[in-house]
């Protein structure tokens, strides 16, 4: 492993808080990130990626359908719900610090992709987290017939070393997956081949510390707008536009289209009129007429005559057509044009506004423009306000932090995980998480991110989703138990306040948070609440009668998990528990002929109580005097069961 390459390594390291990972466990942790980062637009967790230990040839899984990570069954069903065309992408990877490429040890990665693929009568046994990739594959195959074309398979082999086009080994890879090939299961079939350079440049896309030149010779100079140091609007080639969306594997660079409000919608009739324009020769050369334009904001932009070179850059409208011109790359022709406007932003709040009006002037959903709202920003303040004492960063814009290179990933809360928490921990319906955000959003519109709203509530959710991974990894958790994650931060929310369910109400907000911060400053604090919780689930999950495999979806399950919290809860606040049979301590308040009267030393409201003259002593009395005076303190024995049945509470025996 050069220096570059450790120093990178070393950076990752610090970012996800990972000292405790072994170099050559680390460095898979780093490979997956940087690869899967090409397929994925949201944030994700490398850790999901990898492998359990003691998988044989393969480091890393990732299956993604309609540009989305699919981790469980849920996620699956989430994905075909909300597109019925599938589009699916099989990624495999094997990472090794070695600086030579094995023969052996590819032929090893091959075998082990050709296993995940093989029925499984023939396959080996594997553990728990393959087999439910493997389950997820089977069931994504079941729906053959609602997918586009076949799904993709791309196969990464990584190594420090240098790739020698001259060692031989890429027949050996040919032959290996010529089966693969052959099944006729896959659309295409990749294999990369990362070598030291391509680790760097993957590493550098996904930073996006790259820039692109183009040529814009026809060109108009915008006037001094606040908020940019510079903006220009100009025609620029077709062919040139297409290798700024392109990365080092020839593939979309997916995370320029991070701040655009909406993926790729497939070839639905807009887009078919796009194909359609670009294969029709005469209207590919008026290209630039029938087109809207791309509107591309950059961090820095450079002009030298009429050279454009961009640097973190951003195409914030125009992903459409931008998919549509780079799937038909082959049938452009030099005298396409598009227009582009470039603008240097200078100043979030433009970036924000070009956003929002450029995609506004287009048919998109309202909630693809939720994190534009007033209230994300001011959300985003909030965390930053706190980030001294707790360390938490709310990511309104996918992937916003991903250059800062001093921010824990994953102290990083992004949207998906936001909007989940708050509806798990304040909406009191963790049993909806498993759904994809867009459909939270959607379906939480009136009850989500009001104006009305304080932020303490959605960071405090944030905060709890945190400490839950971090029990996790920390083991004090049984990973079998990551489905209810978000039922367990509910089960800590309850026990510190209650389950009632309040938005749109500032100052009720306000209040309950008060509470809950208090408690969640201490981390030790924070775990006995945890183990209450975690208690009420297991006994929850024991006793319903509702099939395990639904419960963590399941809204009676989520019913009878509150009750049992609202149980606790009472109990725990209850100032009712002395009962028949309890030894108290009683002092003296008054005597009369045949009884004494007490008040007990005790938190319960019922704390009077009265002893007969027989139960005073050992001995015969002639009266109360002469066992006990006013204001003496003795221990006493609850005989009575209901203390309302005599107008003097308890009765009593003195123990002697």
């Amino acid at each position: 492993m050069n220096k570059i390459i450790e120093s990178f390594l070393n950076t990752h390291i610090m970012e996800y808080n990972i000292d405790d990972f072994e170099k050559e466990t680390a460095f898979e942790h780093f490979v997956n990130r940087c690869i899967v980062n090409k397929y994925s637009v949201d944030r994700f967790d490398p850790m999901d990626i990898m492998t359990d230990e003691g998988e044989k040839g393969i480091d890393g899984v990732a299956i993604i359908v309609n540009d989305r990570i699919i981790l469980t069954m849920d996620e699956l069903e989430s994905a075909m719900k909300e597109n019925s065309d599938l589009e699916v992408k099989f990624v495999f990877i094997q990472s090794k610090t070695s600086d030579k490429f094995s023969g052996d040890e590819i032929g090893t990665f091959i075998y082990g992709v050709k296993a995940f693929f093989e029925e499984e009568s023939k396959r080996p046994k594997t553990n728990e987290k393959m087999e439910r990739m493997i389950a997820i594959k089977d069931t994504i195959y079941e729906k053959s017939v609602d997918m586009v074309t076949n799904p993709q398979l791309d196969l990464y082999y990584v190594c420090c070393g240098k790739w020698d086009d001259n060692n031989g080994l890429q027949n050996r890879i040919d032959i290996d997956l010529k089966p693969l090939i052959d099944s006729q299961n896959f659309c295409d079939v990749e294999f990369y081949k990362y070598d030291s350079d391509k680790i760097s440049t993957s590493y550098k896309e996904l930073k996006k510390k790259i820039s692109r030149t183009f040529s814009m010779e026809r060109r108009i100079s915008f006037p001094d707008i606040n908020g940019a140091k510079q903006s220009f609007l100009g025609i620029v080639s077709c062919k040139q536009f297409v290798t700024i969306l392109t990365d080092s594997d020839g593939k979309m660079l997916t995370n320029i289209f991070e701040d655009n409000v909406r993926d790729f919608q497939g070839y639905n009739p807009v887009n078919n009129e796009i194909r359609d324009t670009i294969n029709d020769t005469e209207d590919q050369k008026r290209f630039a007429l029938l087109n809207n334009g791309i509107t591309i904001v950059a961090k820095k932009v450079s002009v030298t005559g009429d050279n454009i070179e961009i640097y973190d850059y951003q195409i914030v409208n125009g992903c459409q057509t931008s998919y549509v011109l780079f799937d038909n790359r082959e049938k452009i022709k030099d005298g396409t044009y598009i227009i582009i406007k470039v603008i240097e932003v200078s100043e979030e709040r433009l970036s924000d506004r070009v956003i929002y009006t450029t995609n506004r002037q287009t048919e998109v959903k309202s909630e693809a423009f939720t994190s534009t709202k007033h209230f994300h920003k001011e959300l985003q303040d909030y965390y930053n306000a706190l980030v001294g004492e707790f360390g938490l960063y709310y990511e309104r814009r996918s992937k916003q932090y991903d250059m800062q290179d001093n921010i824990r990933k994953t102290n990083v809360v992004s949207l998906a995980t936001q909007t989940a928490s708050y509806v798990a921990v304040f909406l009191n319906e963790p049993q909806s998480t498993h759904r994809y955000y867009g459909e939270l959003l959607s379906a939480y519109k009136n009850r989500l991110y009001l104006d009305a709203d304080v932020p303490d509530p959605y960071y405090i959710a944030a905060y709890l989703n945190f400490f839950l991974d971090k029990m996790f990894k920390e083991g004090k958790i049984e990973k079998t138990y990551r489905n209810f994650k978000f039922h367990l931060m509910l089960g800590i929310k309850i026990l510190i306040t209650d389950s009632n369910i309040l938005f749109g109400k500032a100052r009720p907000q306000k209040k309950i948070c008060e509470r809950i911060f208090r408690v969640i400053r201490d981390e030790k604090e924070t775990f006995k609440y945890f183990e209450s919780s975690y208690t009420c689930l297991r006994q929850v999950m024991e006793e319903t009668k509702i099939y395990k495999a639904d419960q963590h979806r399941s809204k009676e399950f989520t019913t009878e998990y509150i009750m049992l919290l609202n149980k606790q809860k009472n109990a725990v606040d209850s100032t009712e528990y002395l009962k028949y049979g309890d030894i108290v301590h009683c002092t003296v308040s008054s005597i009369t002929e045949y009884f004494v009267h007490v008040e007990i030393k005790t938190q319960d409201t019922r704390n009077i109580g009265e002893i007969h003259i027989s139960k005073l002593a050992r001995r015969w009395l002639e009266r109360c005097e002469d066992a006990v005076e006013i204001g003496d303190i003795f221990q006493a024995k609850i005989i009575s069961v209901d203390y309302f049945a005599s107008k003097y509470g308890w009765k009593l025996t003195r123990i002697f």
